[in-house]
């Protein structure tokens, strides 16, 4: 028994020893103090009161005081990162606004109609303005090429002599005239296309609104 006295005070010293560096260890911790612990790149595991320097580049977590987590600092990103996170958000602040600019406009398309008859009603009396903005062009260009007859009628008597410098302006001029006419009707002719993609669009959304279970406003 005498000789087992050494051993083991030698392991009560180590216990000791063991149990202070644990103390110590707790103590920051325990008294308010931040603890940071991180794996370095090396994958060396680091604590201190603040955030270790090595750690710059990986994830580091701050512990509560009774050892829980209390919040995960993630490393900076780098340049080609902020890069793709500026254009994500960029994406889905364009997506809110077109979500938001949808959203008015069904609203819009609801107060404005009651039904599909009334679109197609509205899409006609404005196919039938442009209608007649082209009936009247066309008259137009008609008269010109009247005027242009006569024009060229006159012109013959100066085959073999000098025309008249009015008489030349004149035809100029109905040139010009035919032209800018013949692209009034064009124009229209293109602007009565879009007036009915238009309302096909309005009333495709409108049946779509309504399928889903929408309300038009009260009229």
């Amino acid at each position: 028994m005498e000789r087992d006295l050494p051993a083991t005070a030698a392991l009560r010293r180590r216990s000791s020893l063991a149990a202070a560096m644990v103390a110590l260890a707790l103590l920051p911790l325990a008294a308010g103090a931040q603890l940071f612990v991180c794996k370095t790149p090396s994958g060396r595991t680091l604590t201190d009161d603040k955030p270790p320097p090595e750690c710059a580049t990986t994830v580091i977590r701050e512990l509560n005081r009774d050892g829980s987590l209390k919040r995960q600092i993630e490393p900076p990103l780098t340049a080609e990162q902020r890069q793709e996170r500026d254009a994500e958000e960029k994406r889905r602040h364009e997506r809110e606004m077109e979500a938001q600019a949808q959203l008015r406009r069904d609203r819009a398309l609801l107060e404005t109609y009651a039904s599909e008859d009334e679109i197609e009603a509205v899409r006609d009396r404005t196919l039938a303005q442009r209608k007649s903005l082209i009936d009247h062009a066309v008259q137009t260009l008609n008269e010109y090429k009247v005027d242009r007859k006569h024009l060229d009628d006159e012109a013959e008597f100066y085959l073999h002599r000098q025309m008249p410098d009015k008489l030349k302006r004149a035809i100029d001029d109905n040139v010009a005239q035919q032209q800018q006419a013949q692209h009034t009707i064009d124009d229209l002719h293109v602007e009565m296309q879009h007036i009915n993609e238009h309302y096909d669009a309005e009333l495709h959304r409108f049946r779509e609104l309504i399928e889903r279970g929408s309300t038009p406003a009260p009229h």
